[in-house]
Order: C-alpha cells, then sequence, then structure tokens
C-alpha cells in the first residue's frame, strides 16, 4: 500500500508485489511459469497469481486478509504524535540541562510499516521500533541542510527562546526503498518545572505510547505524578 504525506500532498508508490504464484498448491512454483503473465489480485494489489485456477484454489486462505489497501499516511501519523515526539525532543537532546544541543543535534524516529509485518487492518499503520539522540552531521550524508534551522534557531534564541529542534522519521524498507520525513518544532521555553535530568526511560515511554501499549492520557498522569527538582532535592 502506497504511503501518503497529506500534510503537503505527497504521494510514494508502493513497489509491486514479487512475481510469484500466492497459491501454495501451484504445480509451476518451483518449475517457471513459462510466458504466462502474472496477475495481481485486483482488490487488494498485494499478491499474483500465475492463472485463474491458482487464484480460486488460493481464494479461501486470502480472502481472509485480502482489502482494499487502505493509505498510510506519515503526515497524520506524525500530527497525532507531535506534542509526544516534541516531549521525546526535549527529554532526547536533554534540553533542560543542555539547550545548545539543539543547534548540534536531532531526534532520530525509525519506522516500520506495520503492513510488512501483520496482516488485515493494523491498529496503527507505523511502528516505532527505535528512537534516539543523533549528531547533525549523520543528516548532512542524506543532503539535508543545517542553515536554515540554524538561521531560524538564532532569531528564536535572540527573543530569549532555546531554539528551532529537528524530528526524523526513518521509514526503511526493503521493498519501496528508505524514506525521510522531517518534523521541525520551535522551542520558545521549555514547560515550567523540567528542570533536571531527562525523564528516566523515556525511550521506552515513547515508544509504548506510540505503539498502543499506553495510553496518552495514563503518560500525562505518570509526567504529573513525577517529582519535582526541589522535592526530589528534599528527599536526599
Amino acid at each position: 500500500m502506497p504511503i501518503i504525506d497529506s500534510s503537503i500532498n505527497l504521494r510514494i508508490k508502493d513497489s509491486k508485489p514479487p512475481k510469484v504464484c500466492q497459491s501454495l498448491e501451484c504445480p509451476d512454483y518451483h518449475t517457471g511459469y513459462g510466458n504466462r503473465k502474472m496477475k495481481m489480485c485486483s482488490r487488494c494489489n498485494v499478491v499474483r497469481y500465475c492463472s485463474n485456477t491458482c487464484q480460486r484454489e488460493d481464494w479461501p486462505e486470502h480472502k481472509l486478509f485480502c482489502q482494499i489497501p487502505p493509505l498510510l499516511d506519515i503526515g497524520e501519523w506524525m500530527e497525532m504524535y507531535d506534542p509526544l515526539l516534541r516531549w521525546a525532543l526535549i527529554e532526547g537532546l536533554n534540553l533542560r540541562n543542555e539547550p545548545s544541543n539543539i543547534l548540534s543535534d536531532a531526534l532520530l524516529v525509525r519506522l516500520t510499516r506495520m503492513d510488512r509485518i501483520m496482516v488485515g487492518v493494523a491498529p496503527t499503520p507505523f511502528l516505532i521500533d527505535s528512537v534516539c539522540r543523533i549528531p547533525w552531521a549523520k543528516m548532512q550524508s542524506i543532503g539535508l541542510s543545517q542553515e536554515p534551522r540554524l538561521k531560524a534557531s538564532r532569531k528564536i534564541i535572540e527573543d530569549g527562546g532555546v531554539g528551532q529542534g529537528l524530528v526524523v522519521l526513518w521509514i526503511s524498507d526493503q521493498l519501496s526503498g528508505t524514506i525521510f520525513r522531517f518534523q521541525y518544532h520551535t522551542i520558545q521555553a521549555l514547560p515550567p518545572g523540567e528542570k533536571g535530568a531527562s525523564c528516566p526511560g523515556w525511550q521506552k515511554i515513547v515508544k509504548a505510547v506510540a505503539n498502543g501499549e499506553i495510553p496518552v492520557d495514563l503518560l500525562s498522569r505518570m509526567l504529573e505524578d513525577r517529582p519535582s527538582d526541589s522535592e526530589e532535592a528534599a528527599s536526599i
């Protein structure tokens, strides 16, 4: 199924399925299909068959997950988790201790397409594999210029803010190749009461929320219950 970004009207075509008959009972699977033209299932466009006979024989199995392919909207996913990714940026770059990290580093989020690892309707279009802090120098290898972001950050810093942070979404797939999307966060000021070390286990929290293991409202309560720096100091 294709990936789109509805926020910028971008559509990235999915690669076509391999030219192999989907039917496990196909008599020509190991010997080849000769000059026969392989045809894709007209409904899902995910599998191929070498003959009408193979398609009919495979239908009892294929119908369990054959569906009109939905669009994988990375733009919608980014908008949905915008507050979470902003929080991860602050935690991952340790901006409360070192605000200048926003100029030298970025947050990298590696995603897997759910349609590649399960059949049927997935609870979320993308699964977070990992999230980590990376030096900006690594972004230059994919042709991303730092100057516009630095210019924007200098202006924000002059006005008393922190700067413009970058979240890099990396979708790596053997069939459709590697796709990068970028999310910029203007941070005028850090949230009140958030000075000190990064939240312990912030990476696990980000993955758990985005992958549906922890409800967003539960995360909010966890952060509200986190002791402030003065409370932590008083308990020592």
